[in-house]
């Protein structure tokens, strides 16, 4: 618990990037359609920017396009917005939209990350933040707000974008927090090692899915799509069966199958524990892969992941002591 709230607070009250270039923003924005109608319209002052449109089929929109800064920067974009009664179009991106598209001189690439914000309805001032790193293809760039096929207001103010470094200081604080939770999960398997029978095939499982739970849970959110997405490509390949009838996404379901295994191999190990001992185990160390997330590249702790490993923790539980339950009843027939 102590663990669990200092990785909580360190996170919320340490920044992760600090500024380290001028905002790449000007005045300058250039207004698309270019010409003026009664039906949408651009109201550009100082920092401060008031769209309007009447018409779903064309919308407005603001730009302005600049050239990639160095390899690998990392940008930050953020600005407060309102918008008032924006009805969207028929599409998911016909709202109100804070953008950075990113161009590799044959295309705007939207595969990648491009979104600061997507409003629709009446919002009150807030404000939106997103990161980008900036791949080494990418020549050009542009930033972009719009009402896109959508009608409404949308106003913006204090839009800044400019290039930042991650911190000194939370570069500690996320080594320090992961080696701690590391330590953590190492003594919490170091404990059913000591309570569990002598069982070398059940020590072995224990350390895979102990593991395969560790990489799950360390692996950057770029590389975790990576890998997802070539895993759905293979198996889409061999039958499209398989992918049509699995709504679960992927990596939902490696979650419940290690948690699964993990559970399974520690009812094995310790006969003799009560399941509420072995649940707890598998309670936290469920609660703490999904805490370190919050200084893990591109992730975050979700309370979803965390149910789905409990769940998958407890079905192993279940089929352990209910098949207990069946052969000790068997018995007494006996």
């Amino acid at each position: 618990m102590i663990l669990a709230a200092s990785t909580f607070l360190t996170h919320t009250m340490v920044d992760r990037y600090e500024k380290c270039g001028p905002d790449l923003l000007t005045k300058q924005w250039t207004v698309s359609p270019p010409e003026k109608s009664q039906t949408r319209r651009a109201d550009i002052s100082d920092n401060t920017i008031l769209l309007f449109s009447g018409d779903p089929k064309t919308g407005i929109n603001v730009f302005q396009e600049f050239l990639k800064m160095e390899q690998g920067i990392i940008l930050k974009f953020s600005a407060d917005l309102k918008c008032d009664d924006v009805q969207p179009g028929e599409k998911p991106w016909n709202r109100a939209r804070l953008l950075l598209v990113q161009n590799d001189g044959k295309k705007d690439r939207w595969d990648l990350p491009h979104q600061v914000a997507s409003l629709a309805g009446t919002t009150d001032w807030e404000n939106h933040v997103n990161f980008f790193t900036i791949p080494p293809e990418i020549e050009k760039m542009s930033a972009v707000a719009q009402l896109s096929q959508s009608t409404g207001s949308f106003e913006l103010k204090h839009i800044q974008l400019y290039p930042v470094r991650q911190a000194t200081v939370f570069t500690w604080v996320r080594n320090g927090i992961l080696f701690s939770w590391a330590a953590f999960s190492i003594l919490l398997i170091g404990s059913c090692f000591v309570m569990g029978r002598e069982s070398r095939i059940s020590r072995i499982l224990l350390v895979f899915a102990f593991i395969a739970i560790l990489i799950g849970t360390t692996m950057p959110g770029e590389m975790k799509a990576q890998v997802s997405n070539e895993i759905k490509t293979r198996i889409h390949s061999e039958t499209h069966t398989v992918g049509e009838a699995n709504p679960w996404e992927l990596s939902k379901v490696a979650h419940f199958c290690f948690f699964a295994l993990f559970g399974l191999v520690l009812c094995l190990m310790m006969t003799k524990a009560p399941a509420l001992h072995v649940m707890i185990i598998i309670l936290l160390l469920a609660g703490g892969t999904e805490m370190a997330q919050f200084f893990i590249d591109g992730r975050s702790p979700l309370f979803s992941d965390f149910f789905i490993d409990a769940a998958g923790g407890l079905f192993s539980i279940v089929l352990i002591h209910s098949k207990r339950i069946h052969n000790f009843r068997k018995d007494e027939r006996l």
